[in-house]
């Protein structure tokens, strides 16, 4: 599939088929995102896929409270999470004298990168920044100088939005 195609086609997703994702669709959508381009190629992030009764657990912690409009995300069979690691001394410079987080763009290219490939591969996915982090980093037992920054579920969809209108 061409990129453009991948891009016209992307939806985001809130109903998922009860069904599972193949190991390899999983991987090859990990590998668009490790291939992204980073400022500096610091690569400041890593991806963690949760699945099975890992995923249930943690989506019902992360999705619950003000964050509950999100636990649709529960039903898909996978999410992933995209967390940041430690700070480099490189990047620290370049963020204090560009006044930019070069790690959250660059995070957001991974991401979209993942998501592209995932549409290609005939998979639907959904964006989420709207979860209880605190709760996210603990159950991940990340180290302190990590956070969960975004969160992306994936699966066969359920449904097919149309297309929203944007601006041009």
């Amino acid at each position: 599939m061409e990129i453009l195609k991948s891009i016209i086609e992307r939806r985001s997703i809130r109903k998922y088929l009860d069904k599972p994702v193949e190991k390899e669709k999983i991987e090859l959508c990990l590998e668009a995102a490790r291939l992204s381009p980073s400022a500096c190629n610091i690569q400041p992030y890593k991806f963690l896929v949760l699945e099975g009764e890992k995923k249930d657990n943690f989506a019902n912690e992360v999705f619950c409270g003000i964050y509950k409009p999100c636990i649709f995300a529960a039903k898909a069979p996978v999410i992933i999470a995209i967390i940041s690691t430690a700070k480099t001394f490189k990047g620290l410079i370049g963020n204090q004298i560009q006044d930019i987080n070069f790690s959250l763009v660059d995070m957001g290219i991974a991401g979209e990168h993942l998501i592209l490939q995932a549409t290609a591969l005939g998979l639907g996915t959904c964006w989420l920044g709207w979860f209880d982090k605190k709760k996210a980093n603990k159950i991940l037992n990340l180290k302190k100088s990590e956070n969960v920054e975004l969160l992306i579920s994936l699966g066969y969809g359920a449904e097919a939005p149309r297309e929203r209108k944007k601006k041009g």
